[in-house]
């Protein structure tokens, strides 16, 4: 990974913890305690690791070594659901376009239309805010049958998702509008930035075939209401 790519991506997440702006350096552990949270956030950058979140929780989490693991994490958490994702970041345009003249629309409707034809594990993907930026592929009825969009994330990456009908997929659409997205995101000074669950071989593929290159991980553990 560029190093100086890398280092943006870093301090991105740094404003996102709510952690000094210098403070992923290499080989650190670097804690804050929230006592406000309902999550124990877990980030490791090769030797690096950030542990966000209230106490007892992350005292207990900021003895494992990095790269953290998502069992001894949620285990040292008290238990609780955890998640993991593959942070990826795109350094340069590569071209993964497969649908020769695709139709694509910026229509919310459009958006929302794929995300309930979708089941709600994967619609969640997107996440619930409105995007900064959607690329929706039609067919020829007008349907949407795929989406890449992003957002903004501490004004210096793209939080970029993507989505495909379930009937859809392996057909190269995700490829393209993913590439679509993040060529937009690229033209706009920002670095697109890719998660995908540990699990979901299908979007790390997808991911590597778009460009990214895999960079960290986030687990994040949810307590039980406070």
């Amino acid at each position: 990974m560029d190093h100086h790519l890398s280092s943006i991506a870093a301090l991105a997440w740094c404003r996102e913890l709510g952690l000094a702006d210098d403070a992923l350096s290499p080989g650190v552990l670097v804690t804050k305690v929230d006592d406000t949270a309902n999550t124990v956030r877990v980030l490791s950058i090769g030797d690096t690791l950030a542990v966000v979140g209230p106490e007892p929780a992350l005292s207990a989490v900021t003895t494992l070594a990095a790269p953290a693991d998502e069992r001894a994490v949620r285990a040292a958490a008290g238990g609780y659901a955890a998640r993991t994702e593959v942070l990826g970041l795109c350094p340069e345009w590569t071209d993964a376009i497969r649908v020769e003249n695709p139709l694509i629309s910026h229509d919310p409707a459009d958006l929302a239309e794929l995300v309930r034809r979708c089941p709600p594990d994967d619609s969640t993907e997107l996440g619930a805010d409105v995007p900064d930026r959607a690329f929706v592929l039609l067919d020829d009825d007008h349907q949407p049958l795929a989406a890449a969009s992003y957002r903004e994330f501490q004004s210096l990456l793209a939080d970029v998702r993507v989505l495909t009908t379930p009937e859809h997929r392996r057909l190269g659409l995700g490829a393209t509008v993913a590439t679509l997205c993040t060529h937009d995101a690229l033209d706009a000074g920002l670095i697109p930035l890719w998660r995908a669950r540990r699990d979901n071989f299908s979007a790390r593929g997808l991911a590597a075939v778009s460009g990214y290159v895999e960079w960290g991980t986030l687990i994040t553990v949810h307590l039980s209401a406070r």
